[in-house]
């Protein structure tokens, strides 16, 4: 059975309905005014028809403040699991040759946002302008069911779950730094060179914890028998997420773990130096994962070759 359906054939809520769910995600008029796109006073009027259509009070509002009467929380909690209901309609509908349309959510870590997820999303919509992408940028990994999560892009190995996975490109981090930071080094080969790095102050990216290990490329001479010494730091300073660590090691703060994606523009630029030239960067995985099993939507299934070739591009 061949099953066509257009974005105006799946049920979908009035605008008073967006207006008042817009309002109560975004804790305000104001802020769901530029969330929508329309003017506050427009947001507000919508927001008192929806009340005296219904009869009831579902928002108590002050100049700072707004909170759900019971009657609004109930009726919050109808409305999105109706637009929840819209939306995987939508994607159902998808399977069956719709067009690709509607909304997607995916979420991502900050480091590939602007190098990686913001250019595929440009030709995303490109090639299909009905298509309303939602992205949640976060380093942790999220409950994809719970949080109604259509796509994750994950980095490093992966936990086991019932997620369906695809591998769409590789990750590398560089030991890297300020370049006045390297003025007083010793040459890689120098005996003292691992005693040199052990001095500097290290910047690490909240995942990494108390201690750091990493293991430096290294020039066997005589005198320094292992090629591939250990260093160990206790962090100066921890960031909670790529784009702060990078800041701190591009202002001087210290030694960072990056991926290469997130700092090839300091590197070209000289904003940051890699600590050792002959360093090999260490190759993290990155994945696709999505909870769809084997039939996915079209619209993932076109963010994934789409971001599978972004990534490539960035090799």
């Amino acid at each position: 059975m061949n099953v066509h359906m257009s974005r105006t054939d799946i049920p979908m809520l009035s605008p008073l309905h967006l207006s008042f769910l817009a309002v109560v995600d975004a804790g305000s008029i104001t802020g769901a005014a530029h969330m929508l796109g329309l003017a506050k006073s427009a947001v507000s009027q919508n927001l008192k028809r929806l009340e005296a259509e219904l009869g009831l009070q579902l928002a108590v509002r002050s100049t700072r403040h707004l909170s759900l009467t019971p009657a609004g929380q109930h009726y919050y909690d109808t409305c999105r699991a109706m637009q929840r209901m819209a939306d995987q309609t939508q994607r159902e509908m998808e399977r069956y040759g719709a067009a690709i349309s509607g909304p997607i959510t995916l979420t991502a870590p900050h480091a590939l946002i602007s190098t990686v997820v913001a250019p595929a999303l440009e030709k995303l919509r490109q090639r299909f302008p009905d298509l309303r992408p939602h992205v949640i940028a976060e380093d942790r990994r999220l409950d994809l069911i719970a949080e109604g999560i259509d796509l994750a892009i994950s980095v490093g190995p992966l936990p086991d779950s019932s997620m369906r996975a695809r591998r769409i490109g590789t990750l590398r981090d560089i030991l890297c730094l300020a370049p006045h930071l390297m003025e007083e080094a010793p040459s890689r080969s120098d005996p003292g060179f691992v005693s040199w790095v052990q001095t500097l102050p290290y910047v690490a990216h909240r995942r990494e914890g108390a201690i750091v290990k990493h293991t430096l490329p290294y020039t066997e001479t005589k005198n320094n028998p292992d090629p591939s010494p250990d260093v160990q730091f206790r962090p100066a300073l921890h960031g909670n997420t790529v784009e702060a660590v990078a800041a701190f090691a591009r202002a001087g703060l210290g030694l960072a773990l990056l991926p290469d994606v997130a700092i090839a523009d300091d590197l070209s630029a000289g904003r940051l130096v890699s600590l050792c030239a002959s360093q090999t960067p260490v190759p993290t995985p990155i994945y696709a994962l999505h909870p769809f099993g084997g039939s996915p939507p079209k619209s993932v299934q076109g963010a994934i070759t789409i971001l599978a070739r972004t990534l490539k591009e960035q090799q």
